[in-house]
Order: structure tokens, then sequence, then C-alpha cells
């Protein structure tokens, strides 16, 4: 029979023409030509000389057989196709599971997959989409050998071209590359690079596999006038209660009565103090002012001692002996302000009003005559910061930098400029750096001993904070470890070193507890902090899971290192003080924990290798959770020291392993909530515990009032989701939470001026008991306002009304999160 290759071959070197065959061939033409084109089939099926049906990922073929993963096409075959086929004509398939668009590299699209990194991408050259019916045409250009030749080229150009396949890496000679899309419409993207010499038979993810995630950013506004929230822990879980809109709305259609509370409610998520004394001028303060300004002694002497004891044992700028004579000192000279130091005077202020709320109220005016009103300490904070900024200090210096640590310090434990703080612990890192903090000074620098340690103790402060601020808001660190080579502060108590001090004390072991312990021992994490806070908050995590669960293991080595200190006192503050720092170094390293899994603990529903992730983010945010319980229960100072944004965020996580855990695999034993009976009910029960601590700093702060509406949505949401049978239920509990908050708000405040001609509003005209039930609620409850629940086709707000709901939440900054289409 006639060679079909021959006979298309056209002219030989015989000279015979198309078509013919020589009778007697020469030698030379015994010799087989070379193949102008290579057969269309992937590399296991053209070994074996067998016919493939050229799926992708993996043939027929090779699906049956045990090594499906050892499926793989020539890289470059694959580009040596008609690059005039638009991906987009086959992103509906549903073979192929991939619907890639053909966006440069150097914005990479925020859901898809890629093979490699996107270096290895950007080599590879982009088709350029033409219309479909053009595709067809040039299908058939080309024809394939065999029978149905142009359909099976038409099926493998759909499975082939543009697929991340294409983009093996030519380097690797043994093995091949694949990637498996875990991610879904509105979820985080997850890229997976699968190296098959690793893989297993079953095609599962592999730890040391490359990782590229698109982690959920939350930018509020629109055009040009935004704010950007960060990839931080809020943003990623907040996506995953995509029905808490429409819950909204149903509990706004049962409720129309929440219509009449729209301006109070609004008060409330504004803050109290909007108008007074945040709204007024403040003139410019000189030394005369600031001194009247500070109470009596007995006042200052108790709000110092709390300051001393719950944050300045955390947040080391002072060196408390030199302190208390600097103090003594101003008392002495307070009749002559001339004498006085502003700056000295400005930094009391600011560490009176760090630790106003911690203090009791009753207790404080019984140390005084002069009225001190709600709003005493944020006066404090108003007139500091406007001498701070107007003092024209142009070579930062110890005590400068304490007033700026401070400032920041004092408007965070307020609520008050939140959305500047990571600017200004930015600046201030820059401050300290063009100050030589950054440098550990050498042995001849012209600086004392008591002062090298001093600029040790308020550089690891100012990096400290900064690093909680970035945390909290979801942005990355403004230095990481490379950038200074201060070394951390000796373990050494105050009474060790002194002004004249020629030597350095003999360090103390971490394991005794000393007025730098928190410092000495947080030290040790922080260059891996750091490094943690600046991957997840990057815009591409880019990184193993092996990273990860390094990262993990690390945090939880130090976590395990934290001391059990204790002493033979009967000094409450001294124990509170250990209680504290060791509750608070559990609770640091636990954020970090719950920083770096939660972007792949809401991926463990659909890619099994995050399941340490997801069991790491049950275990922590309930440490967390639990620590705050139990030190609420022993006292308010230590409940307020060690609540921070990593409470809501353990709230957060709880609801969310709630909400999802009926979307967990069948098969998976990871989640607690499936595989111990009652487990969910304890965990409900623990948030709502947590929910009401939270309520006793939020009384005390500018605003939380839309933070606590939303925290209380969501329990009701992931309760009505456990327990749909009493839905109703939790909707009115949800109102009654509210409601009671704002009405307990305004009654603390009832006499006072700041509310202006307003008063309570509707909460002074009609008292009403609205008690939030913790835990489980009972088989009926009555209805708001004493009736029973409305109907959720009844009392629709009529259109231009008030829609409490999305209003007062503010949903565009909670709900309105940009999920990266």
């Amino acid at each position: 029979m006639t060679d079909p290759q021959t006979t298309l071959a056209g002219p030989g070197p015989s000279g015979f023409g198309v078509g013919s065959s020589p009778t007697h061939p020469s030698p030379e033409q015994q010799q087989p030509r070379k193949r102008r084109r290579r057969t269309v089939a992937c590399t296991q099926c053209r070994s074996r000389k067998l016919r493939c049906d050229r799926e992708y990922p993996a043939c027929g073929r090779c699906q049956k057989s045990k090594m499906p993963t050892a499926c793989t096409y020539e890289d470059g075959f694959l580009w040596q196709q008609p690059n005039t086929v638009s991906s987009n004509v086959f992103s509906d398939r549903g073979s192929t599971g991939i619907a890639q668009d053909r966006t440069p590299v150097l914005t990479p699209p925020e859901s898809g997959l890629v093979a490699q990194s996107q270096s290895l991408i950007q080599a590879q050259p982009l088709p350029q989409p033409v219309p479909l019916d053009q595709a067809q045409h040039h299908s058939h250009d080309r024809p394939v050998g065999g029978a149905g030749g142009g359909e099976k080229r038409d099926r493998f150009l759909e499975t082939v071209l543009g697929a991340p396949k294409a983009a093996v890496n030519n380097n690797d000679s043994t093995g091949h590359s694949e990637m498996v899309q875990r991610s879904g419409p509105g979820e985080n993207d997850v890229r997976v690079e699968r190296d098959g010499a690793n893989d297993g038979d079953d095609g599962m993810a592999s730890p040391t596999q490359q990782l590229d995630i698109s982690p959920k950013i939350m930018i509020r506004g629109k055009e040009t006038k935004t704010r950007f929230n960060g990839s931080g822990i809020f943003a990623n879980l907040l996506s995953q209660f995509p029905d808490i809109r429409s819950f909204a709305d149903e509990i706004r259609l049962s409720y129309p009565n929440l219509v009449r509370f729209r301006p109070d409610l609004e008060r409330v998520k504004r803050g109290l103090w909007k108008a007074k004394p945040l709204g007024e001028p403040i003139p410019m303060p000189d030394t005369r002012t600031l001194i009247l300004l500070i109470p009596p002694r007995r006042v200052v002497d108790e709000l110092i001692g709390l300051y001393m004891t719950y944050i300045e044992s955390t947040h080391r700028i002072l060196h408390i002996p030199s302190f208390y004579r600097e103090l003594d000192l101003f008392w002495a000279q307070k009749e002559s302000p001339i004498m006085v130091s502003p700056a000295f005077a400005a930094q009391l202020l600011l560490i009176l009003s760090c630790a106003w709320n911690l203090a009791d109220p009753e207790a404080l005016q019984s140390k005084t005559d002069v009225p001190l009103n709600c709003y005493t300490a944020l006066e404090w904070i108003m007139y500091a910061e406007k001498w701070v900024l107007n003092a024209g200090i142009k070579r930062p210096e110890a005590t400068a930098l304490r007033l700026y640590i401070l400032l920041i310090t004092a408007q965070n434990s307020y609520g008050m400029g939140r959305s500047k703080a990571w600017l200004s612990s930015g600046t201030l890192i820059k401050q300290a750096m063009l100050s030589g903090y950054h440098r550990d000074p050498g042995r001849h620098a012209k600086i004392s001993v008591f002062s090298k340690e001093m600029r040790r103790r308020i550089w690891f402060t100012i990096v400290e904070l900064d690093l909680q601020i970035a945390i909290d808001r979801g942005m990355p660190p403004s230095i990481q470890a490379s950038d200074y080579d201060t070394v951390p502060p000796l373990n050494i108590n105050d009474d060790d070193i002194q002004e004249n001090t020629a030597e350095l004390p003999r360090e103390r072991p971490l394991s005794e507890i000393t007025d730098s312990s928190f410092q000495a021992v947080m030290s040790k994490s922080l260059p891996l902090r750091l490094k943690a806070c600046a991957l997840m908050h990057s815009p591409r995590i880019s990184c193993r899971y092996d990273d990860i669960l390094r990262m993990d293991w690390e945090l939880n080595k130090h976590l395990s290192g934290v001391p059990s200190w204790s002493t033979e006192t009967e000094d409450v503050r001294v124990q509170h003080k250990m209680t504290l720092l060791r509750a608070l170094l559990e609770t640091k390293l636990g954020q970090t924990l719950l920083c770096i899994h939660t972007p792949f603990a809401i991926e463990a529903q659909k890619e099994h290798l995050f399941i340490p992730s997801s069991r790491a983010q049950m275990e922590v945010a309930t440490m967390i959770l639990s620590t705050q319980k139990q030190l609420s229960e022993k006292s308010r100072q230590l409940s307020l020291s060690i609540m921070g944004d990593w409470t809501l965020q353990a709230c957060t996580s709880i609801c969310q392993i709630l909400h999802t855990r009926d979307n967990i695999h069948a098969t998976s034993t990871t989640s607690l909530s499936r595989t111990l009976p009652g487990f969910p009910e304890y965990l409900i029960s623990l948030v709502e515990t947590i929910l009401v601590c939270l309520e006793t700093r939020l009384f005390s702060i500018v605003k939380g009032g839309k933070d606590y509406f939303f925290m209380s949505t969501i329990i009701a949401l992931v309760k009505a989701r456990l327990w749909p049978a009493q839905s109703n239920i939790y909707k009115q509990e949800a109102v009654n939470r509210i409601l009671s908050f704002a009405q307990t708000l305004f009654t603390k405040h009832a006499n006072c001026d700041h509310l202006g001609e307003k008063g309570m509003g509707n909460f002074g005209n009609e008292i009403t008991s609205f008690p939030p039930a913790v835990g489980l609620a009972p088989p009926m409850a009555p209805g708001f306002d004493g009736g029973m629940l409305q109907p959720a086709g009844f009392g629709v707000t009529p259109p231009g009304e008030f829609d409490p709901f999305p209003d007062v939440f503010d949903w565009d900054d909670l709900t309105g999160i940009v999920l990266g289409e």
C-alpha cells in the first residue's frame, strides 16, 4: 500500500511526481522521511502509539490508568497551534472547569488560575481574540488525520488553548505542572501550582506546591473618593456572609417601628460626642491652659497608678523612677507656669486620658470637688494634640516620641482617628528612624548607657504599635526586621538602671517577671510577626502552604514559651499585672495566627489541603474569647485592657465557622461543631458573653455602635441558620439587643449637655425594656412593642423613608466589599 505521508509529500529526489510511487526505490529513498508535524496526542499515548482523544487536563486513556497526573502535552506543540481562537469562546464549557481572561499579566486577574509564577506566564505569547466564525474557519485550515479529525481538533483547542497548562515550566524535564482551581464566585482567588512528581495518585494538592491567593479587600466610597481597609481578617470573613443583607431586610420588614428610632440610632453610630466636644474648635493652648486642665493630685495619682499597671507594663516608654521625680517637681512648680515644662504637662494629660476608662467614675469624682464630665478625657486628648501639632518640634527626641506614642494610644483607646492611625504610626516610625532609633548605638557612640536602654524601649514600642495597627487595619507594616538592628530591651526592673549608670545591669531570666517582661518576651517573635503581616496583607499571597505551616509552628512555639509567672504577693495590682501580661502575650500571638490562617481556613471547604488552617482558626478564636471571658470575670480593668480589634475578629471567626459548617465536606472530621454534641451552642453562648463584655467598652468610647449593631445581626443570622425553627425569635433578639444598647447608652448620658436639645430622643419619650437574651432563646418571646411578630410582608417602609438597617449600619462600609471581580 502507498504510504499516505509519502503520497502527500510532493516531488522527491528521484523526480517522481505527486501520487507516483517508484518501483525500485533507491537506498536514499528507503530512509524514513521527517514528519512535517507530530501526532496530536499526549506524551503517554504517543509513546505507546495509541490514539489519544486529547481531553484536558487528562485524556481518556490516562484517566483510566493508575497515573492520570502523568498525562501531559508537549509545551512547544501547544503553542504552535493557531493563536486565533479567543479563550472567551469556550468560557462556558463545563469540561474544562476554567474560564480565563487573556488580561495582561501586569494587571493580574482577581479570579482564575495560573500554573506558574507570573514571570513565566508573561514570557508566553498571548493569542489575539477573533470572532467565533473566523475561529471555526481556522479550525479546518489544517486537518488532522483520521476520521472526525476536524471535530477532534476543535475539541482539542477548546480544552487546551488558553489553559494554564500551556504555561508549564520548560526547565523541568522530569515532571510536569498542573493547576487546579479552588475558587468560586465571590470567594478568594486560590491558585495552586501542582508538581506531578510530588503528587499522589489522587491528584490532591500538596503543601509544597506554590500558592497564589488574592485576599479580599474592602473599598468604601466611589470614583476617586474611596477608603481602602486592606485585606485583613475582617475583609476575608465578612465576605463569607453573603446573606447578611437579605437577613437585615427581613428584620426591617418585620419591625417597621424601627423607623421612629432612626435619628437616635444614627447618633449612636456617629458617636454621642460628635457635637461636643469633638465638633467644637480648640484654641491654641499655652502652658497655663494645660496646667489648668490637670485635675487634683488625688485624681492624678489614681489614674497614674492604673496607667502604670495596665498600660505602661505593655507599652514601655517611661523610666518609672525618673517619671515620678518629674511629677514631684511638677507639683512643686505648678503655681509658677513659667517654671513648668509644657511638654511634661501635655504628656501628663495624655497619660491620664489613657487610664480614664479604667477608673471608676464615681470613685474619681469623690476625690475632687471639680466636676468631671464624661468627655473630660476627650478634652485632655484634644488640647494635648493641639499643643503637640503646634509645638514646632524639628528634631524629635525621647520626650517628643513619647508624646506621639501616647497620643496614638489615647486616641485608639477612645476610637478616635482610626482612619489616620496607620498614617500616624508610619510617620512615627520614620521620625524615630531619622533620630537613629532603628540602629543600635555602638560602644563608642556619645550616648549614655541609660539613654541607650530607653531608646531601645521606645523603638520596640513604636514598632509594636505600628504592627498592631497594621494587623487591625489589614495593611502592611511600615518596617521589617531587616530595616533595623536595634537589640531588644533588657528584662530588668527600672530600679536596676539609673541616669548615672555606667554599665548595663545583668539581665534577668524571662521566667522572672520584671517591669520589662512583656517587651522582652514579645520582642522574640517580633520579626516573625512582621513577616507574617507583610505576607498576608500583600496584593497576592504567593507562598507555599508549607511556609504557612512553618509560621504556625514557630508562632505556637513562642506561644508555648510564654512564661507562667507567679509571685507571693497580696497586692491586687501586681497579680492583675501578671495575669494581664500573660493573657496579652497569648492574645497577640493568637491574632497573628488568625491573620495567617483566615484566608486559607475559609477555603478549606473546597481544598482539603487547608484543613489545618480551619482547625487553627477555631482553636485560636476560641482561645482569645475564652481568655477575654476569664479576665472579665476577674475585674473590669482586666477585661478592658485585654479587649481590642482581635476580640471582634475572633467573634466573627466563630460566627463564620458556624455559618458555613453545613458546607464542610461530609467525610471531614475536622469540624468540632459537627463532631461534638452541644459545641455550637457553647460557641454561640461564648460569643454572646463576649458581646456583653464589649458593651462595657463601647459605652465609654466615641464610636463603636456600628460594630455592635453588625455583630448583633451576625449572631442572629448564625443562630437562625443553625436552628431555623426559631428564626423569628432570633431576629427579635437582634432588635432587642440593639435597642437595649442604644437606650442604655443614652441613659448613661441623660444629664449630659453634649446630647444637645435632642436629649435622649425617642428613648427619653418612651422608656421600654429590651432585654437581650444570652444563649438560646425561649420557645416563644413577646414581639417588639409588646405585640407579636408581624409577618414579613406587612409594614413595608414607604418609598423615600428611612431604611433602618442599611442606613444605620452603613452597609456600604461593612458589606459592600470589593471581592475582586
